[in-house]
């Protein structure tokens, strides 16, 4: 299952059930541990994704106190008369959205297990009056935003660069919904305020541009949050040169020159060297019969008397 398929899905877990469950918000590369709590103890922990029906699902089951399998680690500890099961999972990513359980025994009976939800974000947006971030991503990326406002409201959008009709990429009035490659949801955190969730997913160039979450409310003008997107295109060896964007040029040109450069740096050095400090035999003077044969400089003899040394 895709990152895309993964947040849709969790957007409407909450309301399968009708009864809400804890939702906790993380950001890439954070770990998460969850405390939950039960009436009484139990010889067999786990920990798992979903409702542990599918195969794969099961994280961590164990009659230890303590068990760890990869990033998944569950933690057991009573305290007359409670029993209390720690799960975490560290460096989380994007793919780690959605829904738990951890519990006691497997029981089917609502007592013996406790279920929550993690949002895994590229960032947490937030700050009145908004700043404008700017994230860079690469094509085939997915972008996940949570928008958060001190105050409540009754439509919730998501719109690119001028708002209007034309800009808008979803909307809604309920808790969450779903046009082509975006997806919005809402989650009330206050009386007041509340969480917008955003999520573009299979990100192109053309996606780059000004964005912004908000809501609409009674008062004006409305709270939202903005942020700039920049979408580039992934270098990978497998790509032909002649569709390489400027930057993959620049990387195939600089690198080889700077080669060359590099070696022939070092042999003008290592010839420089050797002419400066050959050996002393090469410039004594004798020629190869063991004659010293000292070099006179160039003379005119017509100028010099008969008695001359030279």
């Amino acid at each position: 299952m895709n990152v895309r398929h993964t947040l849709i899905c969790f957007f409407f877990l909450s309301l399968q059930d009708g009864s809400p469950i804890s939702v906790y918000k993380r950001t890439e590369g954070q770990d998460m541990s969850i405390y939950c709590t039960f009436s009484s103890s139990g010889n067999i922990r786990f920990f798992c994704k979903n409702e542990c029906k599918e195969k794969g699902d099961l994280l961590i089951e164990t009659t230890n106190v303590t068990a760890q399998i990869g990033r998944y680690r569950i933690e057991y500890e009573t305290v007359e008369p409670k029993a209390y099961v720690s799960v975490s999972i560290s460096q989380l990513t994007k793919s780690d959205s959605g829904r738990y359980r951890c519990g006691l025994n497997r029981s089917l009976s609502s007592e013996s297990f406790s279920d929550f939800e993690v949002i895994v974000v590229d960032v947490i947006l937030y700050g009145n009056p908004p700043k404008v971030k700017t994230f860079h991503k690469t094509t085939g990326d997915d972008l996940i935003l949570q928008c958060y406002s001190i105050l409540s409201g009754t439509r919730r959008y998501f719109c690119k660069e001028q708002c209007e009709d034309k800009d808008i990429l979803v909307e809604t009035t309920g808790v969450s919904a779903e046009r082509d490659r975006y997806s919005i949801r809402y989650e009330k955190a206050s009386p007041s305020g509340g969480f917008v969730y955003v999520n573009i997913s299979q990100l192109t160039r053309s996606d780059s541009g000004l964005y912004r979450c908000g809501l609409s409310t009674s008062f004006s003008p409305d709270p939202y949050q903005e942020f700039r997107l920049v979408v580039t295109d992934a270098l990978t060896t497998s790509q032909p040169i002649s569709t390489l964007p400027i930057h993959g040029w620049l990387l195939y040109l600089v690198v080889p020159v700077g080669i060359i450069v590099i070696i022939s740096v070092l042999a003008l050095t290592v010839i420089c060297f050797w002419r400066r400090y050959k050996p002393n035999g090469l410039n004594t003077g004798e020629n190869s019969d063991g004659i010293n044969m000292k070099v006179v400089p160039d003379c005119d003899y017509e100028n010099f008397s008969p008695n001359s040394k030279y």
